[in-house]
């Protein structure tokens, strides 16, 4: 995994419930308003993540799925399977827990993985990697693997780098020991396009750019 690698499954399996706590909204009063106020493109991506995963009987791959809300978000949209890969434990833990309660876990199955490691059998009508490319230093082996393994499309969510949040994430997770990384339209552009995508869409969203890549295509 490398170091860079370790120190963000450190930061995740140590505050799984925290972060989940930003779709939970088991804060204080102060700071569901702030997540309100200032998180409102978190909200809207998972939205729009939805919607794109939204025709039934899809098989999706759900790279760095976290706690699982999204998982389980297009399990109960109509997805016929979704894999949600992730390599911090106690986040799996509160995933498999959310799919068993909103009575999805027969469609869902997270596996403790790494994705550039992990052999699939078959490969997936959608892929998502949403929060994952923050943490990722060289992202452009994972887009090309998630394309061959879509038939479809990949859905994706980038951090912009120049916003006022940008720094400030930066020294917050600095902090905690945990890198992040941030990007222009341009550098995800050339991403998008060397890793093979023909076509795709990017959209400023707030602080961050949601991308869908059209796929021609996937083998395992």
């Amino acid at each position: 995994m490398g170091s860079v690698g370790e120190r963000v499954r450190s930061h995740f399996h140590a505050t799984a419930a925290e972060f989940d706590a930003i779709y939970t909204g088991d804060k204080a009063r102060l700071g569901r308003w702030l997540d309100r106020r200032l998180r409102w493109d978190m909200y809207e991506r998972f939205r729009r993540t939805v919607a794109e995963c939204s025709e039934p009987g899809l098989r999706i791959l759900d790279v760095g799925c976290g706690s699982g809300r999204f998982s389980v978000a297009v399990a109960k949209a109509g997805a016929a399977e979704v894999v949600g890969l992730d390599f911090a434990e106690s986040m799996l833990d509160i995933a498999r827990r959310l799919a068993e309660r909103e009575g999805v876990a027969d469609r869902c199955r997270f596996l403790n993985a790494d994705f550039m490691e992990h052999k699939f059998d078959q490969p997936f009508d959608i892929t998502l990697a949403i929060g994952l490319f923050d943490y990722v230093a060289d992202c452009l082996p994972f887009l090309r693997k998630m394309r061959r393994l879509s038939r479809t499309k990949v859905v994706a969510v980038f951090p912009r780098k120049w916003t006022w949040r940008a720094p400030v994430r930066r020294l917050r997770l600095a902090l905690r020991g945990c890198p992040v990384y941030f990007f222009t339209k341009p550098q995800v552009e050339r991403l998008m396009t060397q890793a093979g995508f023909a076509r795709f869409t990017i959209d400023r969203l707030g602080k961050l750019y949601f991308v869908v890549g059209h796929c021609g295509g996937g083998a395992a």
